[in-house]
């Protein structure tokens, strides 16, 4: 009996230890070790892009720029940051020669680089034509926008509305809820950059109604000036790019309108709310490369440093900046 007793409790014995022995296990495979560690994926913290190293430019050495009216202000904030001219050196030695003269230039060898409105249909011909290639770049934001005088009870129109209008559907304010006057739509010359972008963005080339040459002011200052017209100017309506027309050169009597029941600011315009969007681009032959002048500034015009010296001059920036 005391036999069977003795085998029976080693045999018990033999089980506890049994089971000691997995649970310790089992604990063991739950820490971590070393190798563990090594094969953990752990998300590493995204690392910033390096901000370019700011191009060193002589008077001699800078790309010579040219462009629209509307970038004036950019070439200047430029030639400020990287030269370190002050205000009025730079606005010496900036010289734009408006939209469609800076293309001739371009192609024409008499500068390096041009800000300017997208391309015409004429001007994307005269690049084909001259047997080069060149890059259209897009630098900073900016909208196509609608003047009204100030008088005009209309604060919105859609761009259904728009659309109609300057295709001779819609001819009197009445229709839009204004008074009962016909709409006179002034236009801007062809080649010019706020007509390009009524082709682009609002009505095409083929279907634009024609308009007589006094409804087709040469300057964008002309167009701004007919709308704010006491005597022609109450019952007109003319466009413009947002950067010029709110702050380049404004007139008491004329008022931006919303469309689509947006109303152009930069902060719309950044956040693409506001419908008419687009930009201002940096024109440059293909062929540069990477080490050339051109090509250092537009990266540096690209970075951070480079983005609030435009935001700085009042343009919208490409991408939401930190401070």
């Amino acid at each position: 009996m005391k036999k069977v007793f003795a085998l029976i409790m080693v045999i018990i014995l033999s089980l506890s230890l049994f089971a000691c022995a997995g649970d310790d296990e089992k604990k063991n495979n739950d820490l971590p070790s070393e190798n563990n560690d090594q094969q953990t994926n752990i998300p590493e913290e995204p690392s910033q892009p390096e901000e370019p190293k700011t191009p060193e430019f002589t008077e001699e050495t800078f790309p010579k720029l040219d462009g629209s009216t509307a970038t004036i202000p950019l070439s200047e904030g430029i030639v400020k940051a990287l030269l370190a001219y002050a205000a009025s050196d730079a606005q010496e030695f900036v010289h734009h020669n408006t939209t469609h003269n800076a293309y001739v230039n371009l192609i024409d060898g008499k500068c390096d680089l041009i800000f300017v409105t997208p391309p015409s249909e004429d001007e994307y011909a005269m690049m084909d034509d001259s047997g080069r290639e060149f890059t259209v770049r897009q630098v900073v934001k900016d909208a196509f926008v609608f003047l009204v005088n100030k008088e005009n009870p209309v604060e919105n129109i859609s761009l259904e509305d728009l659309q109609k209008i300057y295709k001779g559907e819609i001819t009197n304010w009445k229709e839009l809820g204004g008074n009962d006057a016909p709409i006179t739509p002034f236009q801007r010359p062809d080649n010019s950059g706020s007509q390009t972008l009524m082709y682009k963005l609002v009505v095409s080339k083929d279907e634009i109604m024609d308009a007589p040459t006094e409804l087709r002011p040469g300057g964008m200052d002309d167009l701004v000036d007919a709308v704010s017209s006491y005597d022609e100017g109450l019952d007109s309506i003319g466009y413009s790019v947002f950067y010029y027309a709110s702050g380049m050169y404004t007139d008491p009597n004329s008022k931006l309108i919303s469309i689509d029941g947006v109303y152009p600011t930069a902060e719309t315009i950044a956040d693409g709310s506001y419908p008419l969007t687009d930009g201002y681009y940096a024109v440059y032959d293909a062929s540069l490369t990477e080490d050339s002048g051109v090509l250092q500034l537009l990266e540096w015009l690209d970075s951070d440093a480079g983005q609030k010296a435009a935001a700085n001059e009042g343009y919208v920036p490409m991408r939401i900046l930190t401070e």
